[in-house]
Order: C-alpha cells, then structure tokens, then sequence
C-alpha cells in the first residue's frame, strides 16, 4: 500500500481535557502505575535522576495538568533526567529542545505511534502532544458530533 501523505492539523482543547492512559518507554514498557494515583488516575512513572539522587517520580497523566509526584528533590530552574524504571532506558529525546527555555525534552510513547514530548526543566511547563494516527482521532471526534459543527 503506498504511503500517503499527511497533513499537520492543529486542534486546541481546553486544559486538562486528556488523560494519557497508555504511556511506554522505547522499549515497549508500560510507564503507568495504578498503585500511585494522581487525580484518581494512574501516574505515569519514570525514574528520575538529579545530581547524584535517584528516585520514582509520578507525572500527572491529565495532560496540562502538574501535580507531580516526586520522591527526589529537584531545584526549581534545574535540568532532570527521566529513565524507565524497568528497563533504564533514557526518556530524553535527543532531537528535541524546548523551544521556551532551550532544555531537552523527554519523550514518552503513546500507542498509534503518538508521543507526549515535556521539558526537563524544572518549573519550565512546556509540552506538546503528538497523535499519530489522526484518521482515529478524527473518527471519535465525529461520532460525540464535535468536528461537524466546526466544519
């Protein structure tokens, strides 16, 4: 089948109207944890790494959402590095730097090859989210009869 090409559509949503359910590191680990719940949802969790301290951190899977959990202690201003706990693997994507502050960003892999890319900085709240497979999201939409009426 020949690939097809794509176009890049911006959608705006109000904060906080997503939650990242399925989140995995390069290696196809799952990131989310049920055992620790952030807005009665499982976190999305990773290994956090700051000077020569080491510990979990719980990200708040509400996208746009901050109530961050962490179990090291990092300055605010100050750049930490993500891992998966499981396999050790780096989140940080090296193609990536925010585009506020100019830290890296780390990456985390959602299913349909989407991803939700965040700064490092602590404090620095810039993030983006990436859908892959638009045509599935297009088609959700439609069904709750949103996309109609802005067309």
């Amino acid at each position: 089948m020949p690939k097809r090409k794509k176009e890049l559509l911006n959608i705006e949503i109000p904060s906080k109207a997503v939650r990242i359910q399925h989140a995995s590191c390069p290696n196809g680990h799952s990131l989310m944890d049920a055992e620790h719940k952030i807005n009665r949802y499982a976190s999305v969790t990773v290994k956090g790494r700051y000077q020569d301290h080491v510990g979990l951190i719980h990200l708040d899977p509400i996208y746009g959402s901050f109530k961050n959990l962490m179990e090291i202690t990092v300055s605010q201003g100050e750049i930490v590095e993500l891992f998966c706990p499981a396999c050790d693997v780096s989140l940080t994507d090296p193609r990536q730097k925010c585009i506020v502050c100019s830290a890296p960003m780390f990456a985390l892999l959602l299913p349909h090859g989407g991803t939700v890319e965040g700064c490092l900085r602590n404090g620095c709240h810039h993030h983006h989210l990436k859908v892959a497979d638009g045509q599935e999201l297009l088609k959700k939409l439609s069904e709750i009869h949103i996309i109609d009426s802005y067309l």
